[in-house]
């Protein structure tokens, strides 16, 4: 007989994460391979909100709501061409990973959740198919052109949604 455990989606500020969770959290950063685990730490905890999915007593796929520094917004903005959109967007999705297939909507459901009303803003490689997808299904539009990243080593897109 097969049995399903569901899935369940816990929203969370990082003040009110347990070590364990904030822990849960890195990791699963550091695996999906797109962030640097140096600070990693003190980022994660100057989020908005951190997103994770659990099945059982499992974590199978977390997204944060990332408070960005203003340089970093000024710069992301200006390398798609449309610094004056800037001051329309309060937070930025990130940390998005998941060790599962199928969870991408929900998790899309949990940052959208998490971001009470306000507007948010992601980035996302041009060739990564799944947040292509999700995010125009999930009322994101893309901003300006897409940009190569620090390294040159890829095309990214800028995505908002306007609430």
């Amino acid at each position: 007989m097969f049995l399903r455990v569901l899935m369940k989606t816990i929203i969370k500020s990082p003040s009110e994460c347990s070590l364990f969770e904030l822990d849960t959290f890195e990791k699963m950063a550091v695996e999906g391979g797109q962030v640097s685990p140096v600070g990693l730490r003190s980022r994660v905890k100057q989020a908005e909100k951190l997103i994770f999915i659990w099945q059982g007593d499992a974590c199978v796929a977390i997204a944060g709501l990332k408070n960005p520094l203003q340089i970093y917004k000024s710069k992301v903005f200006k390398a798609a061409g449309v610094s004056n959109a800037i001051e329309k967007y309060k937070c930025e999705i990130g940390y998005i990973y998941a060790k599962v297939n199928g969870v991408g909507n929900q998790l899309m459901e949990g940052v959208l959740d998490a971001s009470e009303g306000y507007s948010t803003f992601a980035t996302t490689q041009d060739t990564n198919e799944v947040m292509q997808h999700l995010l125009p299904k999930f009322g994101f539009v893309k901003l300006g052109n897409s940009y190569l990243n620090d390294k040159k080593e890829y095309y990214l897109g800028l995505f908002g949604n306007e609430t």
